[in-house]
C-alpha cells in the first residue's frame, strides 16, 4: 500500500498544498496580513477553486485562518502562544507516557518503533525534506498520544494545532544545525517500552523542553 501511494502521481490539490506550504514556511506570505484566495493562486499559478481545496488543508494544519469577508492570513507565533502550546503538548504527552508504561506488555511499538526510526533516517544537512520530517515528528508524538488508548484525549491533542508547531519546529531545526539530536526519537520510544517510568517521564519532558527552548531561541532572534 505504502509503495502504491508513493508512485502515485499527485493531484493538482496536492501539489498547490505543497507550494503554498512551502511559501509560508519560507516567508514568501507575510505574517497578519489578509490575502484573497484570488492573490494565493496567481502566487502558485492555479485555479482559485483548486486553492480553495488546498487552504482547507492548510487550515487543518493550522497553518492559515480563514476569516469570512476578509481573506486568509497566515498568524504570528507569539512567545506566548508558542508557551502555551507546549505547555498542553507537555499535558498529554507525559501522561499518555504513563499510561503506555503500565500498560506496554498489551501495547504493540513496531508502528512507533517504525516511525521514529524513519524520523532519525532523515538526512540532517540543509537539503534534506524538512517536511518529510515535520510530518513525520507529528505522527511519532501523536501515535504516543494515541497508544494511550483515550480517544478523547487524542482528539484534544490534535485541537492544539500541533501540526502548525511540528512544520515550524522542522524549519528552525533545520536552520541550525546545533539543535538537531540524531537517533533521539528511537532511544525515546525504546524507553518508553523498557524503562522505568520515571525514567521514561524525565526522557519525554527533556524531549519537549528541548524543543521549546529552540523555538524561543529562533524566535528571538528573529524579532531583533
Amino acid at each position: 500500500m505504502e509503495t502504491r501511494d508513493l508512485e502515485r502521481p499527485k493531484t493538482k490539490e496536492e501539489i498547490v498544498y505543497e507550494q503554498l506550504k512551502e511559501l509560508i514556511l519560507q516567508g514568501g506570505i507575510p505574517l497578519n496580513t489578509f490575502l484573497s484566495q484570488r492573490t494565493l493562486a496567481g502566487k502558485v499559478d492555479a485555479a482559485v477553486i483548486t486553492v480553495r481545496a488546498a487552504l482547507r488543508q492548510l487550515e487543518n494544519d493550522g497553518l492559515v485562518e480563514n476569516v469570512p469577508h476578509w481573506g486568509v492570513r497566515v498568524p504570528e507565533e507569539t512567545p506566548a502562544t508558542v508557551q502555551d502550546r507546549y505547555r498542553l503538548r507537555r499535558l498529554f504527552e507525559l501522561e499518555a507516557a504513563r499510561e503506555i508504561v503500565r500498560n506496554r506488555e498489551q501495547i504493540d511499538s513496531s508502528d512507533l518503533l517504525k516511525i521514529a526510526a524513519q524520523c532519525d533516517g532523515i538526512d540532517l544537512d540543509p537539503e534534506g525534506d524538512l517536511h518529510e520530517f515535520g510530518d513525520l515528528h507529528y505522527r511519532l508524538h501523536m501515535e504516543i498520544v494515541d497508544l494511550a488508548g483515550s480517544p478523547l484525549m487524542s482528539r484534544m491533542y490534535e485541537r492544539i494545532n500541533l501540526k502548525k508547531l511540528f512544520f515550524w519546529n522542522a524549519l528552525r531545526t533545520w536552520k541550525n544545525s546545533s539543535t538537531r539530536h540524531i537517533g533521539d526519537h528511537g532511544a525515546l520510544v525504546e524507553a518508553l517500552f523498557s524503562s522505568p517510568e520515571d525514567e521514561v517521564v524525565t526522557l519525554l519532558e527533556q524531549h519537549i523542553n528541548r524543543g521549546l527552548e529552540n523555538e524561543l531561541k529562533m524566535l528571538k532572534s528573529q524579532n531583533t
